[in-house]
């Protein structure tokens, strides 16, 4: 509860936030997130380039076997993502954050010493399973920024995993060659460790404490921030609420996120078996005689800083709801013309360019899908939401890693391409149907929990308890009990679960 002053002003989360600003900690939460943020884009590019590299030391590497090592790091990212989001909402984002990426580092520089074949599969599972984590991050800066800059944030954070893709190429192609893959691996976790270092300038999201009922930790956390910033909040106090329930997935399947939950499960699933797989494709895209182009994988891969860009620049008039669609279809249409021109044998430069476009859509998407999903969300839930959604996605670039070694160029592009076209009729259904109706208004709604009725609870509720106290201390002193009693409404206001 609020330990303050009677003549406190009571804001809300939106309020606070406004006050502090936009300034050096939000900065500071954007890299450190990013850090962490860039592992899974790194790991894309780590199996791209080990399974060039490993059947060279272990020659029984082929086939199945070597799309083992892909498939450890995808299948585990399944349970990892399950893991952590729920951790997250139970712990905390910032504790939560600290054990998935020390993991993370740990178990990456254990996969460069590996001795075989056998033990460096055990120990990239164990890296998926920590890649599970990056869901906390994304959740925290969501929810720790001012209102009007949140979109702006969120979709900036994607470009660190533009950055992260291009790090893993650059290191390929500077380190992989000369040094080994071995010195490779352990400079990709090199982003991870920053990420680790930057756990002392993190606070717990304050949005999350609220909920947890924490209103004197989340406001000494607000002040903290308000004093990185250069500001001082004054003689306020918090709008108190708190949920009904411990968090549990049981109520994802309320009827009230039903609807968002599907349509999200199924965007995120084949929107990133799509851009798993025009990551990868690059594989077979641009390789010949055993070796690989690094100057044109280099160049697709930059198309996702303009995919990023793009969706950043149209966040000023746009919503994700709206851009997302548009950029699933940019790259569906890419994985077709691809699969055109290496049909009628199009020189490679044509095919690079495409590929980019690829890149670009299916970039754009992504982020406009990870904008949207904490949006979808209550906070007590948000985090669980966003891992079981994680999962699906998961799922998805798992099943990008299982083409045969014989699979077609048509089969596998085409299947891409289809993928991204259904993304495109279910943006679409969430765009019309859905987003008028309040379904990615959880997050507004959180930091805004200061309406009419629930201000008016909150100072209700805090001169009754007062009044109690008084009327406690005159019932002890005259030895005649109290008349008065708790109001009928719940002390503080709880969320409603339909």
């Amino acid at each position: 509860m609020n330990a303050c002053p009677r003549d406190a002003e009571e804001k809300s989360l939106a309020e606070v936030f406004d006050l502090i600003g936009f300034g050096r900690f939000q900065l500071q939460l954007l890299i450190i997130a990013g850090c962490g943020f860039m592992a899974d884009s790194i790991e894309v590019g780590v199996v791209t380039f080990l399974e060039q590299k490993i059947p060279e030391q272990w020659p029984e590497a082929e086939g199945w076997a070597l799309n083992a090592l892909s498939m450890s790091v995808f299948g585990t990212k399944l349970l990892g993502s399950c893991i952590w989001g729920s951790l997250s909402d139970h712990l905390g984002r910032r504790r939560a954050f600290l054990l998935a990426n020390v993991f993370l580092l740990l178990t990456g520089c254990l996969s460069a010493a590996a001795p075989s074949y056998v033990s460096l599969v055990v120990v990239r599972g164990l890296v998926g399973l920590a890649i599970g984590g990056i869901v906390i991050p994304f959740d925290n800066l969501a929810e720790s920024v001012p209102e009007k800059y949140s979109s702006l944030v969120c979709y900036a954070i994607e470009y660190f995993w533009t950055i992260g893709t291009l790090y893993a190429n650059v290191l390929a192609a500077v380190v992989l060659e000369t040094w080994g893959w071995r010195i490779y691996l352990l400079l990709t976790a090199l982003p991870i460790f920053l990420a680790c270092c930057g756990y002392i300038f993190l606070e717990e999201s304050p949005m999350w404490l609220l909920d947890r009922g924490c209103d004197e930790d989340a406001l000494a956390t607000l002040r903290r921030i308000a004093a990185v910033n250069g500001q001082d909040l004054g003689n306020i106090a918090l709008v108190s609420y708190t949920r009904e329930t411990e968090p549990s997935c049981r109520e994802l399947l309320a009827p009230s996120l039903r609807r968002q939950l599907v349509s999200l499960s199924v965007i995120w699933c084949l929107g990133l078996f799509g851009y798993y797989g025009a990551s990868l494709a690059s594989g077979f895209l641009f390789s010949s005689g055993g070796s690989m182009d690094y100057t044109e994988v280099l160049f697709t891969s930059c198309g996702e800083i303009v995919g990023t860009t793009a969706v950043l620049l149209t966040a000023w008039r746009f919503s994700a709801a709206t851009v997302q669609p548009w950029c699933y279809f940019v790259s569906g249409i890419g994985c077709l013309a691809v699969l055109a021109a290496k049909l009628m044998n199009g020189p490679t430069i044509l095919v690079a360019m495409l590929a980019f476009l690829v890149r670009a859509g299916s970039m754009g998407g992504s982020a406009a899908t990870w904008v949207l999903t904490p949006a979808a969300f209550p906070t007590h839930i948000r985090s669980t939401a966003h891992s079981v959604l994680y999962t699906w996605g998961s799922a998805g670039s798992l099943l990008a890693t299982l083409w045969p070694a014989k699979a077609s160029t048509s089969v596998i592009m085409g299947s891409y391409a289809l993928a991204n076209l259904i993304c495109v009729a279910m943006g679409l259904w969430q765009q019309r149907g859905l987003a008028p109706r309040g379904a990615f208004d959880s997050l507004l709604s959180d930091l805004h929990a200061s309406n009419l009725e629930r201000r008016a609870r909150s100072s209700i509720a805090r001169s009754s308890r007062l009044a109690s106290r008084t009327a406690s201390r005159t019932s002890t002193a005259t030895g005649r009990p109290s008349n008065l009693s708790r109001p009928s409404w719940p002390l503080l206001p709880s969320r409603q679960i339909s």
